[in-house]
């Protein structure tokens, strides 16, 4: 058979019939997905992280001090959320995707609590190392909701097939990380802020109780979706 009679076999089995979907509690490693008309499905929270123009420190800076930010903004985002039992799926340039199960409030609250963490790092704990080159600005957009997760590209090939996450909270997150910005870094849905008790609501200010979340709105899909922000954090 050749080749190109093999991929179309292959794309039309792909594109018809059912998929066998096999519910699951955690977060799926690739050799625990199949290759071919198989998926996954879990309740998952997506968090996106994204730096803002980064493609400006190309311009304002040599490559090698570009990289140097870089590095260090995505080894902030990714040791916090891993602390906080995060999953890390994907890394693009500038931004990255984690997944924690949500089958618990607490499981939605954990990402929330990463994103105040990643951001008292980012604009107290550690902002003057990385003022001497540039003052960062970020988004970070939480959503959750029901995933399907499929492995995708080439069978037995390891370094050309992976997972790949399927849910409208993994575009909303994206979505939301993509506007999210400084003085609010933090931005999240409305279902995600629905899910948090009130210690990751509300603050004490002159011994007054206030909520840390100000109204917000992202269009996405050519709909608008009511969100929460904040630029409130956790030290550790």
């Amino acid at each position: 058979m050749g080749f190109v009679e093999d991929l179309t076999n292959k794309v039309r089995d792909y594109l018809s019939g059912d998929y066998e979907i096999v519910e699951t509690k955690g977060i799926p490693s690739v050799d625990n997905v199949s290759h071919g008309k198989k998926a996954k499905k879990i309740n998952l929270c997506a968090f996106s992280i994204d730096l803002r123009k980064s493609s400006d420190l190309l311009v304002q800076h040599q490559k090698q001090t570009a990289g140097k930010i870089h590095k260090a903004f995505l080894a902030v985002a990714s040791s916090v959320v891993l602390k906080y039992g995060g999953k890390i799926r994907s890394f693009q340039g500038d931004s990255i995707l984690v997944f924690w199960p949500a089958n618990l409030k607490s499981q939605i609250m954990d990402a929330v609590r990463a994103a105040m963490a990643i951001n008292w790092f980012l604009s107290s704990k550690l902002s003057s190392l990385f003022e001497k080159y540039s003052k960062l600005d970020y988004g970070i957009g939480i959503d959750w909701g029901e995933v399907f997760i499929v492995r995708a590209g080439i069978s037995r090939d390891s370094n050309n097939n992976d997972l790949v996450f399927i849910g409208k909270c993994v575009n909303l997150a994206v979505a939301i990380a993509n506007q999210a910005k400084a003085p609010e870094n933090i931005e999240v849905s409305l279902s995600v802020y629905n899910n948090l008790e009130d210690s990751h609501k509300y603050a004490t200010k002159n011994n007054n109780k206030v909520n840390m979340w100000n109204d917000g709105i992202v269009v996405w899909n050519n709909k608008r979706y009511d969100t929460k922000l904040t630029n409130y954090y956790w030290g550790l």
